[in-house]
């Protein structure tokens, strides 16, 4: 009878034992879930230029005094060229009108225009875009107005 008191007892206190070492694992088990990272650093991105795709489109649209010709670099399509014959006056012009799209699946555009001539004595190239910031596929207008000054024109720098 003894003995089976004992080994009651006994029984108690490796259960005991056991039952602690089961609360310390989970109390381990449940400090290392609560680690916290701290992470640092930078991080740079940059867009891939063949998403970035903004383009003339179309035929120009052409209008005023004399003949205007309207084209676009195909092997540049951000690039166009105005020829123009026929303004006599002052103050005559000749308006373009080019549509450039913004092909870019997912990136917007800031647009900026130059028009330039290497005739400045004699023609004023005014160039205005309609909108200066492009969401993906949308599309806006360039006007390029070239304006003659004065007369008569010096073939020498005509351009």
């Amino acid at each position: 009878m003894r003995r089976a008191r004992i080994r009651r007892a006994n029984n108690k206190v490796v259960g005991g034992i056991v039952l602690l070492a089961i609360i310390l694992v989970a109390v381990g088990y449940a400090a290392i879930t609560n680690v916290t990272l701290n992470i640092n650093g930078t991080a740079k991105s940059e867009a891939s230029q063949s998403n970035f795709v903004v383009e003339f489109m179309g035929t120009p649209t052409v209008s005023g005094k004399g003949t205007i010709t309207a084209t676009i670099n195909e092997n540049k399509k951000t690039e166009g060229t105005i020829e123009m014959s026929g303004l006599t006056a002052k103050e005559d012009t000749a308006t373009v009108i080019y549509t450039v799209k913004n092909q870019s699946q997912d990136l917007s555009a800031n647009l900026t225009a130059e028009a330039t001539s290497s005739n400045s004595d004699y023609f004023e190239v005014i160039s205005k875009l309609d909108k200066t910031t492009l969401k993906a596929g949308e599309e806006t207008s360039l006007t390029v107005t070239v304006k003659l000054l004065k007369t008569p024109i010096d073939e020498t720098k005509e351009d």
